[in-house]
Parts: structure tokens; sequence; C-alpha cells
């Protein structure tokens, strides 16, 4: 049997060694799931060491404030214009929320609960004219790849209709 290396994934298999280009090749099939693997473990780990407590501390408060307010039952144009508005300013915020160091990670988390608890309607983003499902808006990754792609296509959120959907004018 051989022995795994450092650096090395998977372990070749001693018969493989006379097989020249089947060998590589098996060899190769079994090293490039178990890379792409790794890869994936390590985004995970390192994106959940990325919020620091008070981020999370912050979304909790953000997620008590925004809960009883939003009806339940929400359009998602509605949801991701307050989404982009809370990432654009705070300003929309009573004053007490306003000192919220809010990430995009930490707005991320908070509109992930909110999409669990509420009843999201009329799933489709007409900025980019796409059909969007419930497991996409369930995913942090979607809201913070949703704010490069509105900044990007240089769009701004109306931040009067967000104010009037958490009732604060």
């Amino acid at each position: 049997m051989a022995n795994k290396k450092k650096g090395q994934l998977t372990q070749t298999k001693s018969w493989d060694k006379h097989l020249r280009k089947i060998g590589k090749r098996i060899f190769w099939k079994t090293e490039r799931p178990a890379e792409k693997k790794m890869i994936e473990q390590n985004l995970a780990e390192f994106e959940t060491q990325t919020l620091s407590e008070s981020e999370i501390e912050s979304a909790e408060k953000l997620y008590e404030y925004l809960n009883p307010k939003l009806p339940n039952s929400l359009i998602y144009e509605e949801l991701y214009n307050l989404y982009y508005s809370l990432f654009c300013t705070l300003d929309i915020l009573p004053d007490k929320l306003k000192s919220l160091k809010l990430t995009k990670e930490a707005l991320a988390l908070t509109f992930v609960k909110l999409s669990t608890e509420k009843n999201i309607t009329e799933l489709f983003n007409q900025s980019n004219s796409e059909l969007i499902t419930i497991n996409n808006i369930q995913d942090e990754k979607y809201w913070i790849e949703q704010i490069a792609i509105c900044m990007r296509a240089d769009k701004w959120p109306n931040h009067e209709k967000s104010r009037i959907l958490i009732g604060n004018k």
C-alpha cells in the first residue's frame, strides 16, 4: 500500500504504479473531488469565523426589531429593497438602532432568518429578470451576492418604501 503524502488528499494504490496513464487518471479522478470538498469545508469554516460577536449581536437586535414590524406575507421585492436600503444607510431605522454594526454578512444573517419566518411571495427579481427559489433567499451567500450585483449595475434602493414597510416615517 502507498502512503498518503503531505499536500496530497487521496492515497495512490500500490498496484497502480505500473499502470502509467490509467493509474494517473484514477488517482486524479479521486484527487479533484477531494480537493473541492476540502475547499468547501475551509470556506464554510472561514465564513462562520468572519462574524464577530458584536456583528452577531447587531444582527440579532435588528432581527428582533424587524420581525414584529414586517407583515407575515411579504413580496420579495419589498424585502430585497429593505435589505439594500439597510446596506446603504441606517437612517431608516430608529435612533437607538443607528449605532449597530451592520456589515453585509450581519445583514445577510438577519434576512435569512426573516425569510424563514415570513411568507415570501412573488419570487421574481425584476432588476435581474430572474425567478428566485426559497432555497436561494434562505442562503446568506445569495444576499451578499445581491449587493454586489446591484452595486455593479449602479441601482439604488427606494428608502421611502423601506421606511413605510417598517412603519418608521
